[in-house]
């Protein structure tokens, strides 16, 4: 049995591939598995995969006809065959320890699953940077917890592959991916399982993983509207089917939530602005009104925009368009963390 199943999705990634591979090939920990999921891909990913599967045994090349990326992860869990299972998105790459390290931590303290920080790597038309993604939360790093103790990974990014998972764990509680079409984000759910589910969960201050990202406006990495409110949707009614109730979870989740709604907001056009808004409104409807009043989890910034919402979602989101279009003309912020000039939509300076 490998000590890590490395599970890699593949789809219209032929720029960025071999760097992924390459970046784990290189690992430290030499005893894993690489399952390479091919979905049915047009480019030369399929054949990209087959020209690393002849180099290397440990590379296990799976072809298919397009699914999805919850459909190929699937798949890929269903051939994995490691104590432990790591997700590589193939536009992004890791650290040659990345593996290694976590893998000792899992074995130190049984866990089910092991997080790390990770790179948030700018790779846009406006800017490039690099720029290490940490909680800002207070996380203990010499014991194992669980999701109600420090519920602050709720609040961020899922980053599903900034982690490891015991595949055990992942078998005893059924865990699988929502098959949506394309991309879908549907790591939303599978992090929330996972986090809920775990008894043992580590964490660690040390960043691996380079999460590529070509959009400087996270607004235009959302192609559907409609997709953060069904993932949404899913949330909960797993939550409610398995009655988990707790307040921090939940209030984090909103936190989440409310983020989203501003990032689809945000977006340059929304095809039906009438169905969006009743999505938000009922997004707000479910959201526990005591929590975001009273819970010290929830944001100033959040609870304010929740109340803007409650009163009128339309004026709530010209607000947005309009701070947006003056951003775009003209946005300046100096201070010790950053210093940024925006004209026209055009960084014109960017330093962090």
């Amino acid at each position: 049995m490998p000590k890590i199943s490395v599970l890699i999705p593949v789809y219209g990634v032929e720029k960025y591939l071999k760097t992924a591979l390459d970046s784990v090939l290189k690992q430290t920990l030499s005893d894993i598995e690489i399952i390479l999921i091919d979905d049915g891909g047009r480019d030369n990913c399929p054949q990209i995969i087959d020209e690393y599967a002849q180099k290397d045994s440990r590379i296990v090349a799976i072809h298919k006809q397009n699914g999805g990326y919850g459909h190929s992860m699937n798949i890929g869990l269903s051939k994995a065959t490691g104590e432990y299972i790591a997700i590589l998105e193939p536009d992004d790459y890791i650290e040659p320890n990345m593996y290694e390290d976590l893998y000792n931590i899992a074995q130190k303290f049984n866990s089910d699953l092991v997080k790390s920080c990770f790179y948030d790597n700018l790779e846009s038309k406006e800017e490039t940077r690099i720029k290490k993604t940490e909680w800002k939360d207070f996380i203990p790093e010499d014991k194992s917890f669980t999701i109600k103790e420090y519920s602050h990974f709720l609040h961020y990014h899922p980053s599903i592959w900034s982690c490891i998972y015991k595949k055990d764990f992942l078998d005893k509680h059924c865990i699988k991916f929502v098959e949506a079409p394309g991309a879908g984000w549907t790591d939303n759910l599978f992090q929330v399982q996972t986090l809920c589910l775990a008894e043992r969960i580590n964490y660690t201050s040390n960043a691996y993983y380079y999460w590529r990202r070509i959009n400087f406006n996270e607004s235009d990495d959302i192609k559907d509207y409609t997709i953060p409110f069904k993932r949404s949707d899913e949330i909960h009614q797993w939550l409610d089917e398995n009655n988990i109730k707790d307040e921090n979870i939940l209030a984090n989740l909103y936190n989440r939530e409310l983020g989203y709604v501003e990032l689809v907001f945000g977006k340059k056009n929304i095809s039906d602005k009438e169905d969006c808004f009743e999505k938000v409104r009922l997004m707000i409807e479910r959201m526990d009104k005591n929590i975001i009043k009273n819970s010290e989890l929830i944001t100033p910034k959040q609870r304010k925009f929740y109340n803007k919402l409650s009163t009128s979602i339309i004026k709530t989101y010209r607000s947005i368009k309009f701070k947006n279009f003056k951003r775009n003309i003209l946005s300046i912020k100096l201070s010790k963390k950053e210093k940024r000039i925006v004209l026209f939509g055009k960084v014109l300076l960017g330093v962090r």
